[in-house]
């Protein structure tokens, strides 16, 4: 005879399969033998993008950025250090500064004086030539005071007398000088060179005249291939007057 199962039985009886399925699938899964697992493995991520370069031109890329508080001025080498000049002593002037402030004085005294008087002082220069009709004259030059005032053109002659110069001048005391050159017709290897100076004194407020005379009566071109024995004549002659 079989037992007869009551419903609270029943209950119990289903109860109990239910906590051993329970209890079944909370048992650890037993790998096979030689495999270890890893637990808790991190899960793979992709790598992040890396960033975009900086745009760039044909001057390359800028210069990093200084840190902040780091940026110190240099100074321009062209700039000169502190002690790089030595304090140095005033020189005393040369031997030549006195004499040259005394001939800037002497200027300056000159040209006032020459303000003043310029057009009451005055000088002119007369040329006359008393050569022999065989002598030509190839050079003249008439200077004043060591400055050329006059030149004479080529093949110069003045029988009568020439004025060559004449203009207002300082008071006093001046230098009048004549170089002449000439060349003899009969033979032109026979030439002769004169150069003279002479003083001529201006009166303040006056006008001077000086006449040159030159002259030349030379025989050297004439006698000396003849009978080797020859002559130059040559004579200067100046006369001042005042007018």
């Amino acid at each position: 005879m079989k037992p007869k199962i009551t419903p609270l039985g029943r209950v119990l009886f289903a109860l109990a399969i239910v906590l051993l399925a329970l209890a079944a699938t909370a048992q650890p899964r037993k790998d096979k033998p030689g495999k270890k697992v890893e637990a808790d493995a991190p899960v793979a991520t992709e790598p992040a993008p890396a960033a975009a370069p900086a745009a760039t031109d044909d001057l390359g890329a800028p210069p990093p950025k200084p840190a902040p508080g780091s940026e110190k001025v240099t100074p321009s080498p062209l700039n000169p250090a502190a002690n790089e000049f030595a304090e140095a002593k005033p020189r005393p002037p040369p031997e030549s500064y006195d004499k040259l402030m005394g001939e800037i004085a002497a200027l300056r005294g000159r040209v006032a004086a020459l303000t003043t008087t310029l057009f009451s002082s005055k000088l002119r220069v007369e040329i006359e030539t008393d050569d022999h009709d065989a002598a030509r004259i190839t050079k003249l030059v008439v200077t004043l005071d060591d400055g050329v005032v006059y030149v004479a053109p080529a093949r110069f002659s003045a029988e009568d007398a020439k004025v060559v110069y004449e203009h207002a001048v300082a008071p006093g005391h001046h230098v009048l000088g004549v170089e002449v050159e000439r060349t003899d017709a009969r033979g032109r290897e026979y030439q002769s060179w004169q150069a003279t100076k002479t003083s001529i004194v201006v009166p303040e407020g006056k006008r001077v005249v000086a006449r040159v005379v030159i002259e030349d009566d030379s025989d050297m071109a004439k006698d000396f291939p003849e009978d080797q024995d020859g002559t130059y004549e040559l004579n200067f002659k100046v006369r001042a007057r005042v007018q």
